[in-house]
Formats: structure tokens, sequence, C-alpha cells
């Protein structure tokens, strides 16, 4: 039986909304007839192109070539290069507008491949596994990707005992976690193992929702093989962020400012240790990755595998504008053109929730009580409304993990979230040095995993 821990103070419940798409098996995604794959996945300087247009490309091959701290990109189908353009794809809480390598005339598999295993990754050496994750070119497939490589040093070298898969998928609507460990759990346990070797991490955890926990027993024996805890945890918004979670497995708080390595702890998610797995053990580098489609006004809910570079309009067909790109209380208005990169788990066809226009704060102290890092956001606004940004320092904004939950119970309809992220902004950019630092090492959004 998996492990049952407690709650943590603060968040909300919220409805689940997941059961159009929960028992729904993973498909590849309905065919597009233009790829636009970006070339700044990470949200930092764009890939050089190293191929014209006219040109045809076979899958897996090198679009474009990243200079240090980046990424090559490579073709996640065969087609013809048609141009490089800009195209907008999430990247955080963002939209970013990048370029990226237009494909025409796709052809090839769009299923997530199969195979066996081509390399002893379980006797291989630290280093050896560390070396081949450089050369994968991966992502991390979070809210915040960084290059896994990248990653697995900084955490090998922060010393990181305790190595966490999250797959709380605490946002309504989104199961494409869930849907991988039913249908690749194994092979998600084999790339946390060769992620725990890389990294040198003593503890491995696998943290999922209890209400889903009849749906993984065929991971229990993998698990046990693997030396991994297997941990059901509450459903509770948002349980799924990095610093919750942590706090709830671990006792152990992230630093205001910090992330999960300045307490010896890594959060990795289901689909980061599937890619890990595909690339270590087949060679194969999977160029795209499980999104949920769902919402009102979506037709046809899936789970589909969506290679890179693929637009929203193509997969939510006859569904009206604006969509949410990232879930309801995380997620990014967008249009048609947007694009998937490593960011996206959730691709939504939903009303936003009419706000109206805020009024003043009537201090109801919502938003305080129901923070789950305890901040006092009344207070925080106010700063904010008054520009008093060293003074937001040091009431502690930047543990925000601006996962909505001010703005959704604040009864003035005020933009809290948002209000609390341009503080945050404004500190790092005003902070040269431990504030200002890379923020791939701050806390990640909720999901992202």
């Amino acid at each position: 039986m998996t492990r049952r821990y407690g709650i943590f103070t603060g968040g909300i419940d919220i409805p689940d909304e997941k059961q159009a798409t929960l028992d729904e098996p993973i498909a590849p995604a309905w065919e597009a007839e233009v790829l636009r794959v970006p070339l700044a996945p990470c949200g930092g300087q764009a890939a050089e192109p190293v191929v014209e247009p006219g040109q045809d490309v076979q899958a897996g091959q090198r679009l474009a070539e990243a200079g240090p701290g980046g990424v090559d990109i490579f073709a996640p189908l065969a087609g013809t290069v048609r141009a490089v353009a800009p195209v907008t794809t999430a990247v955080g809480r963002q939209l970013l507008r990048m370029p990226a390598v237009e494909l025409v005339d796709l052809s090839g598999p769009r299923e997530i491949p199969t195979g066996p295993e081509t390399f002893d990754w379980s006797s291989a050496q630290p280093e050896e596994l560390r070396r081949r994750l450089d050369e994968s070119q991966l992502t991390t497939l979070r809210r915040r990707p960084q290059p896994l490589g990248r990653w697995v040093r900084r955490a090998a070298k922060a010393g990181c005992e305790v190595l966490v898969v999250n797959a709380m998928e605490s946002q309504p609507y989104v199961t494409a976690d869930h849907r991988l460990l039913v249908e690749y759990g194994e092979e998600v346990m084999r790339g946390l193992a060769i992620l725990a070797r890389a990294i040198g991490a003593k503890r491995c955890v696998l943290a999922v929702d209890r209400r889903r926990t009849g749906d993984y027993d065929h991971l229990l024996a993998p698990a046990e093989h693997f030396e991994v805890e297997h941990v059901a945890l509450p459903h509770k918004y948002p349980i799924g962020s990095d610093p919750i979670l942590l706090k709830v497995l671990t006792r152990r708080e992230v630093p205001c400012g910090g992330g999960p390595l300045d307490i010896g702890a890594a959060v990795i998610e289901p689909a980061g240790c599937l890619a890990a797995y595909f690339w270590v053990a087949r060679k194969v580098r999977l160029n795209g990755r499980v999104v949920t489609i769902s919402g009102e006004h979506v037709t046809r809910p899936a789970n589909l595998f969506v290679p890179f570079g693929v637009d929203a309009r193509s997969l939510l067909h006859s569904a009206r504008p604006p969509y949410i790109m990232g879930g309801p209380m995380i997620g990014t208005l967008c249009e048609g053109d947007a694009v998937i990169g490593p960011a996206t788990n959730v691709l939504l066809a939903i009303d936003p929730t009419p706000t109206g226009s805020p009024s003043q704060c009537i201090r109801c102290g919502w938003c305080r009580d129901h923070c789950p890092t305890r901040l006092n956001v009344a207070v925080l606004n106010d700063l904010y409304e008054l520009a008093r940004v060293e003074s937001a320092e040091l009431l502690g904004v930047l543990s925000c993990m601006e996962c909505g939950v001010c703005s959704y119970v604040c009864p003035a309809r005020l933009p809290l979230t948002r209000r609390m992220g341009e503080l945050k902004h404004a500190i790092r950019r005003l902070r040269p040095g431990p504030a200002a630092r890379d923020e791939s090492l701050a806390h990640p959004h909720p999901e992202t995993t």
C-alpha cells in the first residue's frame, strides 16, 4: 500500500473536472499541416537554425544549435523546411514570442515509440549517465523548462538527497501525468532510477493523488524493485507546487526566494522521467509530450502525444478562442496560433471567469487565510499600489508561488496573483545577486509537471 501523509495549512478545495479525460488512453495527436518548432523552449536565447528553407529533414534531425545554457532543437517529424518565422509559446506564466522553424509536408509516426533497451544503465557510473543526459539536449517538462542535463548536474553538485516525482496534478482538468503512470508507469520508474543514479539521490519518492491509487497498483512491484517510496497525498490545491509538496514529504521549508535544491531535494515530473529513460536506455529522443485537451467547448476531450510545434487551433478544432495553456489556475490565455512546447501539459477551451472591474480591498483576510505560504497578501497588495518594492521583499513576497489562490478567493476581484508576480520581478530586477539568480532555481509553478 502507498504511504499516506498529512495536509498543509492554507490552500483551497477546487472542483476536479477530470472526468472527461481521466480514462482516455494516450493517443497520437490528430494531424496538423504545419509544425512551428520553437527555438527557445527554455525562454532564453534562441538556438541558431542550421537548416535552410526548402530543405527536407528527417524526424530527429537537428534543426538549430543552441549557445551556452540552451538546448539544440530537433525535428519532431519528417518534413520540409518552409521558413524561420516568429511563434508564441508558453514559458512560465507568460506567452513568449520567439523564432521557430516551420515544417510542412509532414510524415512519420506520431505516437510514443516502442523498442528494447540498448544500454545497460543500471551498471553505468553516475558520470556516464550525466554525460548521456547532457548529450540528449532534452529539457525538463515543467512550467519553467531548463536543460535536463544541466538540471541533473546542478542537483548532483548540490548534494541532493531526495528526488521526488510530482504526479499530483492538483489543477482541474489535467490528466496527462495520470495517463503516463497508468500506461507507461514502469518506464517512468526506470527513468526515475536513472535520474536518481545520475544525481546520487539516496531517497526516491513518487507522489500521487490518493484518489487514484487503485489505478497505480501495477507500480508497486517496480517501486519496490527500484526502492521508490509510493506516497498517496490528499487532494487540496496547490499541493502540487514544489515547496508545499516538499514540506509535506520532508518537513523541510524551502527558504524565501530559494528552490528545492536549497533543502537537498529535487523535483521532476513523470514526463521528464519518461524522456530520460527513452534517451538513456533506448537512444530515442521524445520530441513531444502528452497534453490533456479538455474544456466545456471541446467536442473531443483527449490525452494526446503532441509533437512540439503543433498549434492550439489544430488540437482544439472547432472550439472557439480564447484558449488557456497551462490549466485554469496558473495558465495563460492564448490565441489559436500559439504552439505546444515543453512547458504545456494541458490546453483548455473554457470561458475565462468573468471578473468585472476590481473594487477596493475590503480586508476580509481570505487571501491571507488561504495562502499556502502564509503571506499577508492584503498588505503586499497595498505595497504594490504604493510601489514599495523593498518593503514587499522584507515581507517575504519572494516566497509567493503564484498559485492563483489569492485571486481565486478575492471578493474584490483584485488581480492579486499577477501583482505578486510583478513585485517579485521588480525585486529580481533591482537586486543583482541571490535575488536575481536563475529563475529555474526559484519556485517553479505548480504542475509542469
